[in-house]
């Protein structure tokens, strides 16, 4: 229970929007749970763990992308004078994280035969939990 603690007053620290906050948390626990699946059915075939590999990838890129927005617009709102440097560098850092996460899943179909479907789901998860979280919490 610490733990979880732990990690919901981490990602309050790093991300202001409640919703965001959400997302972010339900996503390390599914990710959590895949963890734990793939773990327990690595000895009959490895589609969870793909799946698992695919979701911390893309959850990788959705937590560093929200940080960077909340930064950058409290900077634009709040007029600091770094306002001309965050884009370049904010789309540097894009490309790179994307660059390496394509070249990640390509080594993974490419050299260690991950399952294509497995991966395609893993890196729809963040994505796949902003719909179910509206649904649960009644906005839709």
């Amino acid at each position: 229970m610490k733990a979880l603690h732990t990690l919901d007053e981490y990602i309050k620290k790093n991300i202001a929007n409640p919703a965001i906050q959400k997302i972010i948390f339900f996503d390390i626990l599914l990710l959590a749970l895949l963890l734990l699946v793939s773990l327990c059915t690595l000895g009959q075939s490895t589609f969870f763990l793909w799946i698992f590999l695919g979701g911390i990838l893309s959850f990788w890129n959705f937590f560093f992308v929200a940080i960077f927005i909340q930064k950058y617009f409290n900077s634009k709102l709040l007029g600091t004078k770094s306002d001309k440097i965050l884009p370049f560098g904010q789309i540097l850092i894009s490309n790179l994280r994307l660059f390496i996460t394509g070249f990640l899943l390509y080594i993974f179909l490419t050299r260690w035969n991950a399952h294509p479907i497995a991966l395609f789901i893993g890196v729809s998860i963040p994505v796949a939990t902003i719909p179910i979280l509206l649904i649960y919490n009644k906005k839709i």
